[in-house]
């Protein structure tokens, strides 16, 4: 069993620690924040029809589902930090072998088994992240690093297509995998105490802990539409602009200019900026996210393309970190991270695929409709829970102490 680098004088609750462990969650399944680029290589590199496309990265998606399942399994018998290692080092193989795969039935299992590996990787670095002392600061950086590394690989992947060609991308996510090794091993130990999910509750709780339930799957079946919608836009985002009749590289200059909205939303959580309620910046984000399905309908206006990207690509982030840290504030329900988790990413697993079946003889307008009357759904249901519940910012520190923070 390998062992981590030591590094002295490094707390478990530190900024270091909150950068390298979100990261890591982040590069299990990063063929995410660049959506858009994985399905043009999928296109035009290896000659899929758009609809096929999207399959192929829906079932990338359902295979890190299970992997996201096999990771609550295993997180409390297995030693994660090995556990992790291999499934990263495996993914980053599997990874640039995609580039020698020429067949659409081969190319879905490959990438089946692909997910299944950055399930696992996410799963269980989900649940130390999870873990950590401030819930806003850990998934708002893992949202900042989702869309910066999202935008920079969009942007210089026209550069890299020069040297790799249009399967470069996947040269890029088996070097994300490789870095998420390092920083592995630049992680210093932290104390995962024993989960309590069969602690007993006093019965006069009962109660306050079934209307609690009741919100916070309220509050899941919000997020998993709201993610359903923005990942089916998010998949296709660049097909719109060039059937819109948009250059290429001002399609992807664009996309990664826009995306740097993303880093302003995910630093709302980071920072703090919830003085009126987290329940009420949710709302705003996702007022806008249905604006841009709106404007998007319109996007053979390049303003109005641009204008749709920047309002969703603030928002979402903003709304992913907020929905995370609203779910997994009570400690309680300790396998909560690990549902959110699963949740989310077989949400964004689900836009793909859902975008795919509504396409119309590859004509938007009939998925743009769809994620618009989704992002209402979410609106609406996050509405009715407006005071009905109260956001409590404290959490507990499950973290552990400086001085036992690395052996």
């Amino acid at each position: 069993m390998f062992k981590p680098i030591r590094l002295n004088k490094v707390s478990a609750s530190g900024t270091l620690d909150y950068l390298l462990i979100a990261f890591i969650a982040m590069v299990g399944l990063a063929y995410l924040n660049f959506l858009p680029s994985v399905v043009n290589a999928l296109v035009y590199g290896m000659g899929l029809t758009e609809a096929q496309a999207g399959q192929v990265v829906a079932l990338n998606g359902y295979g890190a589902l299970l992997g996201l399942i096999g990771a609550t399994l295993v997180i409390e018998r297995l030693p994660w930090r090995t556990v992790l290692f291999v499934m990263l080092a495996v993914l980053c193989v599997v990874d640039f072998s995609t580039i020698w795969l020429d067949d659409y039935a081969t190319t879905l299992v490959w990438r089946f088994m692909g997910g299944i590996l950055g399930g696992v990787s996410v799963g269980i670095a989900f649940t130390i992240l999870a873990k950590l002392h401030n819930g806003d600061r850990a998934f708002g950086l893992l949202l900042l690093m989702q869309f910066g590394i999202g935008s920079l690989v969009i942007y210089v992947l026209p550069t890299l297509r020069t040297w790799g060609g249009d399967l470069a991308v996947f040269y890029v996510m088996s070097a994300l995998c490789a870095l998420g090794l390092i920083c592995l091993l630049l992680l210093p130990n932290f104390n995962t105490p024993p989960l309590l999910a069969g602690a007993a509750k006093p019965q006069q709780r009962h109660k306050q802990q079934k209307d609690t339930r009741a919100y916070e799957l309220l509050l899941l079946f919000a997020m998993s539409v709201y993610l359903i919608a923005a990942s089916a836009i998010w998949t296709y985002v660049g097909q719109i602009g060039l059937k819109a009749g948009f250059d290429e590289e001002i399609i992807n200059m664009s996309i990664a200019l826009t995306g740097l909205l993303g880093l302003a939303g995910a630093m709302l959580p980071v920072i703090g900026i919830h003085r009126f309620g987290r329940l009420y910046w949710m709302l705003a984000g996702v007022a806008l996210s249905f604006c841009a399905a709106v404007l998007l309908c319109f996007s053979y206006h390049l303003v109005a393309y641009i204008v749709a990207m920047s309002l969703l690509f603030f928002s979402w982030p903003a709304v992913h970190s907020y929905f995370l840290a609203v779910i997994t504030q009570d400690d309680k329900h300790t396998k909560l991270a690990s549902i959110a988790a699963l949740l989310s990413y077989g949400s964004l697993a689900t836009g793909p695929m859902l975008s795919s079946l509504l396409l119309i003889d590859e004509r938007f307008l009939t998925m743009l409709c769809g994620c618009a009357l989704l992002f209402g759904m979410s609106f609406l249901v996050l509405l009715k829970q407006i005071g009905r519940y109260e956001i409590s910012d404290n959490k507990q520190i499950t973290t552990s102490p400086r001085e036992h923070a690395v052996r």
